[in-house]
């Protein structure tokens, strides 16, 4: 395939850089000079992750699961904190909505990141080949995990795979095309087998947080699921992945628990430092933003920007009657009057100080490659006892009773493949709640529409229709035209269109 170059202006090339690279002399930069040992490759590739550190704190939430039946906002009378991402809840956002601009531009940013690393690494001499191949490795992963979202969102877009080294020579090159992404997924498919090849099964201990071949595995399986639900190609790739070491927690709340990081159950978590200065801050969007300083800690006021991906009343009542599930990832503030109002509790610890916190956000973790296998033995061999076995390992940890043909509660006998894999979807919902997987669940299965439509019209019919009065006197909030127009891609972002003349994706012309 040929090489495919992106127009970027030298100066928001140092923009993107400039806070993992030290470039001495700055007025001599250029591209083959970024790396003359192994020092500067290593912090080249920290840049790297810290793109996705910066992507899951500020927009990946959003993507993938503000915007599903999961989760909804806390309504704020009078108060317009963000119309963008409010707009992304009602499937009612234009084409040139800020949330979806930020989130391109970001993956972009890391996407240029992994570049300069892939293609400078070779000259560079380091000590050890093998620690050469497994920051090779990094990169690849982390550039495949920023495409595969962008194919996902986006559809076909501009495939980027090398850089440019001065301002006359980006703008001698045609403009960018977007590439089918059926091409771009046989490019990925290519950069994760070599990042499988290269990456260890686990870092030193003062490594832990880079990617792992069970990462890399854990992703060539998600890619093989949601690219044209090629189950019968996942199932051999997390059968590998289970013989990796990794295990169930006895206890749910521990896994995410501050206190508990690094264990067997993650297979990839975002790192976040209170120690290091690179601070958590999620319960501060999550908290009701009517809770005051009740919640957060320093004197920090919840506000405008607060009450985001508040539990929906039907994630709630999806609960049975003693998941330990339910009282981990729902939290409730319960005002001065007497109402209580949900919120997301699982990364709901305390501050450290003022909008800090030490909590990492699991990318993947072992319960859900464990759900992807039970996904593909029911989809590959059918009404496969292996796959209820897994199914019931993750019940039984939550406390609820595991499905068996023999059961009296008809409500635990599976019916075939059909009701196997209803039940795998509820428990994947259920289980992985605001780990940023139910959106991309919803569109694998081919079900976003229409449950996105069945949620806006409970959405409707709890919050009420805007202008129009609820039976206790107070007004409705959402717009008659909500989730009216479900569309399972994102618009590229006008400004991208005008300023590069790439074809707005058919949904949203």
């Amino acid at each position: 395939m040929k090489k495919i170059y992106i127009y970027i202006v030298i100066a928001a090339l140092l923009a993107s850089c400039e806070d993992f690279l030290e470039l001495e002399p700055q007025n001599n930069f250029t591209v083959s000079g970024f790396f003359e040992n192994e020092s500067q490759l290593e912090r080249a590739v920290a840049g790297a992750y810290v793109k996705n550190r910066a992507i899951h704190g500020r927009v990946q939430w959003k993507v993938g699961e503000f915007r599903s039946d999961n989760a909804s906002f806390q309504d704020n009378p009078g108060v317009n904190a963000n119309l963008g991402l409010e707009d992304m809840d009602y499937f009612i956002m234009s084409v040139g909505n800020d949330e979806v601009a930020l989130y391109w531009s970001e993956l972009y940013d890391g996407i240029i990141r992994c570049n300069y690393v892939l293609q400078n690494i070779d000259p560079v001499d380091f000590i050890d080949q093998r620690d050469k191949n497994i920051r090779k490795g990094e990169a690849l992963f982390l550039r495949v995990w920023y495409y595969f979202n962008m194919v996902q969102l986006f559809g076909d877009v501009p495939y980027v795979v090398n850089t440019v080294e001065t301002l006359d020579e980006a703008l001698s090159e045609e403009f960018v095309e977007r590439v089918d992404d059926d091409v771009i997924y046989d490019s990925l498919f290519n950069d994760i087998d070599q990042a499988i090849e290269f990456l260890p099964v686990e870092h030193p201990l003062e490594e832990y947080g880079r990617a792992t071949r069970g990462a890399a595995l854990m992703l060539k399986a998600k890619m093989h699921m949601a690219h044209n639900q090629r189950y019968d190609l996942a199932l051999p790739v997390l059968e590998e992945l289970n013989s990796l070491g990794y295990e169930l927690l006895d206890d749910y709340e521990s896994i995410f628990n501050p206190a508990n990081k690094g264990n067997g159950e993650m297979i990839f978590e975002i790192q976040y430092s209170f120690a290091l200065g690179q601070a958590s801050n999620f319960i501060s969007r999550f908290v009701p933003w009517n809770s005051g300083t009740d919640l957060l800690v320093g004197g920090e006021n919840a506000g405008a920007g607060s009450g985001r991906n508040q539990p929906t009343k039907e994630l709630i009542d999806l609960y049975q009657e003693g998941d330990i599930r339910k009282n981990v990832n729902i939290a409730y503030y319960v005002t001065n009057e007497g109402d209580s109002i949900p919120y997301m509790g699982k990364y709901a610890y305390p501050l450290l100080d003022r909008a800090r916190q030490d909590v990492n956000w699991p990318m993947f973790r072992y319960a859900d490659a464990l759900l992807m296998l039970a996904e593909c033995l029911n989809e590959v061999n059918g009404f496969d006892q292996n796959a209820i076995g897994i199914l019931n390992l993750i019940r039984l940890r939550a406390g609820v009773p595991p499905y068996s043909d023999a059961s009296p509660d008809p409500g635990l006998v599976l019916n075939g493949a059909e009701g196997l894999r209803n039940a795998i979807a509820r428990e994947r919902r259920l289980e992985l709640a605001f780990e940023n997987h139910r959106w991309f669940d919803l569109v694998r299965r081919g079900e976003a529409v229409a449950v996105m439509q069945a949620h806006g019209e409970q959405q409707k019919a709890e919050k009420g229709i805007l202008g129009e009065q609820l039976p206790d006197g107070t007004s409705g909030i959402i717009p008659a035209q909500a989730f009216t127009n479900i569309r399972t891609v994102f618009p590229i972002p006008e400004r991208q269109v005008v300023q590069f003349g790439y074809t707005q994706n058919e949904a949203w012309q």
